[in-house]
């Protein structure tokens, strides 16, 4: 399957099943919206992205535009958000490894780093180069990581939020152990984390 091309600011009906669709916004690749915004069919008109909750911002491989991607929208009933930019703080999580490593899991903590999208995306400017689960919970349950998203992982979060109403990134549960406390209740978890962890 090619998928759809790649067109800044594009909106794109997203099959998460046969009865649930949802919309995306293309932002600078590999950038994308989602919204709080579903319907059973696929079929969108008459829908301003103004008015609809935005859920997330995440970074995308291109599987996400052969798999999920139903197709691109082309109603002009269909109205894109006036200015929706990508977030500009985004966590970068350490590699774990060497002396001082913790657990087996590849990555462990993060920073909160300034995002300039693009070919420099690498030397961000970093915020915080630590962050703390205690005192810096807010900004890791807001902010997303910098990791990139596949169609599954990100088929999962989707569904799990418009069946429950949880919008999270479980790799968060590896990467900042004890943020949350009810990883147990959720299983299984998203494919955003290997079968073991899930």
């Amino acid at each position: 399957m090619a998928g759809i091309p790649w067109a800044e600011n594009a909106i794109v009906s997203i099959k998460l099943r046969d009865d649930l669709y949802t919309l995306g916004l293309l932002k600078i690749s590999p950038y994308m919206w989602f919204f709080d915004i579903r319907n059973d069919s696929g079929d969108w008109h008459n829908v301003d992205l103004n008015k609809a909750a935005p859920l997330f911002c995440v970074q995308v491989a291109r599987v996400v535009l052969q798999r999920l991607v139903a197709a691109r929208v082309k109603d002009k009933t269909v109205i894109p958000p006036d200015a929706l930019p990508i977030p500009p703080n985004w966590i970068t999580p350490n590699m774990n490894v060497g002396p001082g490593r913790t657990g087996t899991f590849a990555w462990r903590g993060g920073k909160l780093v300034q995002l300039q999208p693009g070919p420099d995306s690498l030397n961000s400017p970093v915020i915080k180069p630590r962050l703390d689960v205690l005192s810096d919970k807010d900004a890791i349950e807001s902010c997303e990581l910098t990791n990139m998203w596949g169609d599954q992982d990100l088929g999962d979060r989707l569904r799990r939020y418009f069946d429950t109403g949880i919008n999270r990134d479980d790799l968060k549960f590896e990467i900042f152990p004890g943020l949350w406390d009810d990883r147990e209740k959720l299983r299984p978890l998203t494919r955003r984390l290997p079968e073991p962890l899930r």
